[in-house]
């Protein structure tokens, strides 16, 4: 009985040291709390057409960006993804899309979860046929820094 009893104690110990690999992986390190402006400005586009405007990061973090433009009869997509993503790859699903907003609201905004550090393309698409100006604002938050 007692080696009965060694071997489910054993049994149990090797099964409960597997489930410890089973955990969701933990946040990225904390850092004191930092915001950087990683792109600001404003972007021509041409009717029924798409832009690319590629970012990088340069720490994990999380972005938040926000897309406006002046008419409010526009449609402006706006598609985040893992560079390189050009409008071609994109219409082809040949990108790792991390978000795609569509409006309405005007103007559009997202925050992501956490990103490594890398490259990032956002492409913003026109869909109607006259030329749109947009104002585009892109903050990175380090890891500190409270959940959007």
């Amino acid at each position: 009985m007692t080696r009965l009893r060694s071997l489910v104690a054993l049994l149990a110990a090797l099964a409960l040291g597997q489930l410890s690999g089973c955990e969701s992986p933990a946040d990225p390190p904390t850092t004191p709390c930092t915001r950087e402006t990683v792109f600001s400005g404003d972007r021509q586009i041409p009717g029924a057409t798409q832009v690319v405007q590629s970012i990088t990061t340069p720490v994990t973090g999380r972005l938040r960006f926000t897309v406006d433009w002046a008419s409010p009869e526009t449609i402006i997509r706006v598609v985040l993804a893992q560079a390189p993503c050009g409008p071609d790859q994109f219409r082809v699903n040949g990108c790792n899309v991390i978000a795609d907003l569509f409006p309405p609201p005007k103007p559009v905004e997202e925050a992501t979860t956490w990103l490594s550090p890398g490259d990032y393309d956002l492409i913003l698409a026109n869909f109607s046929r006259a030329e749109e100006t947009t104002s585009v604002k892109v903050i990175l938050s380090s890891t500190g820094c409270e959940t959007p």
